[in-house]
């Protein structure tokens, strides 16, 4: 029996670090880089350039990140590792190209990302859905500075009527 408990060890995944996270171009991934939630990351396409994967620490998330797809993204992957889905030694990821159809990414074999994924946790025999509700959200881009720009382009607008 030891041998047997010595031989798996040795084949026992290690946990991914942040240069192995998988970074998918048009893919939602879920990872973590330990047992704490604080570990988890989503990866998801940058709002302007969508070739481009950002890496999101979820637990740093406050406020209004909740009503973007950053925070969709994070908290579908936070139902995704408490119900126990093991992120830590594989990512789990879904091509976002045709969200919410049944189908998959020919170029990379992943599922196609679908509103909710049924999960099942072992510990509490508890089964829920988690969902990602990718499709209606917006990219929270600009953060301070697009209220600075917003504020500028109604500063011009009020000059030109003063002109008028």
């Amino acid at each position: 029996m030891r041998a047997v408990i010595a031989l798996l060890l040795v084949f026992q995944a290690d946990a991914m670090d942040q240069k192995s996270l998988p970074k998918i171009p048009q893919h939602l991934c879920c990872a973590s880089l330990g047992p704490n939630p604080e570990d988890l990351r989503a990866m998801l396409p940058e709002a302007f350039n969508h070739s481009a994967v950002r890496v999101v620490e979820c637990t740093k998330l406050s406020g209004t990140d909740f009503v973007h797809r950053v925070g969709t993204a994070c908290s579908y992957c936070m139902c995704l590792w408490e119900d126990g889905a093991d992120l830590q030694t594989s990512g789990e990821c879904c091509s976002l190209t045709n969200f919410g159809t049944p189908g998959y990414n020919t170029a990379t074999g992943y599922t196609t990302c679908q509103k909710y994924k049924q999960t099942y946790n072992l510990k509490t025999g508890v089964v829920r859905s988690c969902e990602l509700r990718y499709d209606m959200y917006s990219f929270k881009s600009g953060g301070q500075h697009a209220n600075i720009s917003a504020f500028w382009v109604l500063a011009l607008f009020i000059l030109s009527l003063l002109e008028l």
